[in-house]
């Protein structure tokens, strides 16, 4: 039996074919296929990912049996009837079960494996997303580039272009991420900052999302600015896990929680985000954070879990392909 998991985000779509026994027999990746994308870049990078799998193992797509797909931007029913609009396009064989989800449904399952618990996706978005012992779902954060998604790599880059320029200006405190995003750039004055953002990057939150590395780079040096920028990211992504915990009823509970994604990076994010829950979450059990191919471990949840396997089995399994990912 063949099944297939893919993790489609804001910055890449990742994919994974495997059995039934836990089996990694082939990874591959492509571009961002979050909801929020044109129909034809999404259908291309998904079929691209889907694609290249297939090929490193000799199998047809009418070999596969189950396609967990996890989406990015899956939120209102407007999106759901998108997500039906893009699987649709696909064209697959309708032999095939196909299993739709939010990426931070999925982000949940690759930290719970489906116990009560709570995941944090901090990338270029971010967003909490738990569940309790009844079933209950909860989410906290995750509002967009525009006016949320606090924690994340857009925010933090957003902030430190915010704090430069008011350096720059004279209006706020000094900064080494003002020289630090010249030298980045290749600029002659900081001024020039604005053809970078908004003709270089084209105002694009996954290109600007990126300057967060910078971010972090600067805060490890010692700059109070970025560091203070990288401190408020861990907590906003702790007081979004914490609101979901109260919502859920879970603050006093064993359950599990972790973090995911690529801004989990940051020691500095990292500490601060399990410190501050770790004192107020007593009794819950705290995962390590899920970074590179890893959150993807969700998808594969939900196909095992398709299969009709106990939790147990399940995370036998897990255990098995984390392994491989490593």
């Amino acid at each position: 039996m063949f099944l297939m998991a893919l993790d489609g985000g804001k910055t890449k779509t990742s994919c994974v074919l495997f059995n039934e026994r836990g089996n990694i027999l082939a990874l591959s990746s492509s571009g961002p296929s979050g909801l929020i994308l044109p129909l034809d870049t999404i259908k291309k990078n998904i079929l691209k990912a889907i694609t290249d799998c297939l090929l490193k193992v000799g199998i047809k797509i009418e070999d596969v049996d189950i396609i967990v797909l996890g989406l990015a931007d899956l939120d209102t029913e407007r999106d759901r009837e998108r997500a039906q609009e893009v699987v649709k396009s696909l064209s697959l064989p309708p032999s095939i079960r196909i299993i739709v989800e939010h990426d931070a449904v999925v982000a949940y399952y690759a930290v719970t494996y489906g116990k009560p618990g709570i995941a944090v996706i901090a990338g270029t978005g971010s967003i909490a997303f738990g569940m309790n012992e009844y079933g209950e779902r909860a989410r906290s954060s995750g509002w967009g580039w525009l006016f949320g998604d606090e924690g994340s790599a857009f925010w933090i880059a957003r902030e430190a272009l915010m704090l430069a320029a008011k350096a720059y200006d004279g209006r706020g405190s000094k900064t080494k991420l003002t020289d630090a995003l010249i030298r980045e750039f290749k600029i002659k004055d900081f001024l020039s900052i604005i053809d970078v953002v908004y003709k270089d990057l084209k105002g694009d939150p996954g290109n600007i999302a990126k300057i967060a590395e910078l971010v972090d780079k600067v805060a490890i040096e010692g700059d109070k600015i970025a560091y203070g920028i990288m401190k408020r990211a861990g907590i906003e992504l702790a007081l979004s896990a914490y609101a979901v915990a109260e919502k859920l009823g879970m603050v006093n509970k064993r359950i599990v929680v972790g973090g995911v994604g690529s801004v989990f990076n940051s020691s500095i994010v990292k500490e601060t985000f399990y410190d501050w829950l770790k004192s107020r979450l007593r009794n819950a059990i705290f995962k390590p954070p899920l970074i590179g191919y890893q959150p993807i471990i969700g998808s594969v949840v939900l196909a095992l879990r398709a299969l009709g396997l106990n939790y147990r089995e399940v995370a036998e399994r897990i255990e098995r392909i984390k392994c491989q990912l490593s």
